[in-house]
């Protein structure tokens, strides 16, 4: 399945909503499902097939309720990702709802039950999981997905879709925004590791992280500075062949890195790194030229989240941010790149405005997790 990013929707959810989820990015919907809704729900898979919506759905059922819907009006929707159950552990049902699809996909709430593919919590564990994400603050978000990633995360799970009727809610839901976007340049790596069991523990006195390694001998490292300086020297415990290249997959655009060959290690010089970041080591160019696409087709709505995030985060912060040196000029020299669509210009300063207001947590990964 990839690596979804997802978020859950109330039991009314209406055809609005699911539209709000592909305009926020997210790619996969969670939606509670029993003997009252489920006729909306079939309606709901079947109009985004119709329109040709690349969103997937997984149906949320708990207890005995299950036994109310009538599986077979549900059975291999091809929009039907999978289902998530609660409180349920017989294995004739869960063997029932795993035929209802191609895959079998049937996730378990916060612990594990026989025969399903994993789980979905807020806490990690060892085998093949979602994290759940709760919205509640804007300036949450990012410290509970960096915490997923670091621990091995198949995919990320947001709590609900804000509306945009209060400035609380419109810059959660343009944060969301804002992830789902970066992830979406992430997700075709991510989807490529291996069971976290697999991954090296990689942690020195300037960072913490994994590295897995990929098919095609590619590598790929997700990690976090444990403190915050303008360059670091990644130390790679083994060394590379001849024709590999490092990159740092980011927007506004991938960034090929400096790299060494010292005896059996390799090193890597990382400027200006985040909160988290992806190092990727390989020698196909033809992955590579893909890669740099798929960045700079990202890249409008990358900056179109920046730039609104910020903007929601004036209009709740406002008389904070007035305090700050600079801001409003900073603000309106980012909305005219913006307007101009000079995208590179316009991400970078939207990003050093969240980055200067609060927005990301400035902790180590010690702290976060």
């Amino acid at each position: 399945m990839g690596f979804p990013i997802a978020v859950v929707l109330s039991p009314k959810a209406t055809i609005n909503d699911v539209e709000r989820v592909i305009q926020h990015w997210l790619d996969t919907i969670v939606l509670p499902i029993d003997q009252n809704n489920w006729r909306k729900v079939r309606e709901l898979m079947s109009v985004s097939h119709d329109n040709g919506w690349n969103v997937k759905f997984v149906l949320w059922t708990k207890g005995q309720q299950v036994k109310s819907v009538p599986l077979h009006k549900l059975a291999n929707h091809p929009c039907l990702e999978g289902w998530l159950i609660q409180d349920i552990s017989d294995p004739v049902l869960i063997a029932m709802l795993r035929a209802t699809t191609e895959l079998g996909n049937v996730w378990s709430w916060k612990n594990q039950a026989p025969f399903t593919k994993g789980v979905l919590s807020n806490k990690p564990i060892n085998h093949h999981w979602w994290a759940w994400v709760t919205v509640n603050e804007a300036e949450n978000l990012a410290r509970q997905v960096v915490k997923a990633l670091l621990s091995g995360a198949e995919g990320i799970c947001f709590s609900h879709l804000p509306t945009e009727d209060s400035p609380k809610e419109r810059e959660e839901l343009k944060a969301i925004g804002f992830f789902a976007v970066h992830l979406r340049l992430w997700e075709p790596l991510l989807s490529e590791r291996p069971n976290f069991s697999e991954a090296w523990e990689w942690k020195t006195d300037e960072v913490l992280g994994w590295i897995w390694s990929l098919e095609g001998e590619e590598t790929l490292c997700l990690f976090s500075p444990l403190s915050f300086s303008l360059t670091l020297w990644l130390k790679f415990p083994f060394a590379v062949r001849e024709g590999v290249r490092a990159y740092s997959v980011q927007f506004p655009a991938l960034v090929r890195l400096p790299l060494q060959r010292k005896g059996s290690n390799t090193l890597v010089k990382f400027s200006e790194p985040k909160l988290i970041n992806m190092v990727w080591l390989t020698s196909n160019m033809e992955r590579v030229q893909k890669m740099h696409h798929t960045a700079n087709e990202l890249l409008p709505k990358a900056m179109q989240f920046a730039v609104q995030w910020v903007l929601a985060r004036k209009e709740r912060l406002r008389e904070k941010l007035q305090a700050i040196p600079n801001m409003e000029n900073q603000i309106w020299s980012m909305l005219q790149k913006a307007k101009r669509r000079q995208f590179s210009y316009g991400y970078v300063e939207a990003y050093k405005i969240l980055r200067a207001t609060g927005a990301f947590p400035e902790l180590s990964p010690v702290h976060l997790i």
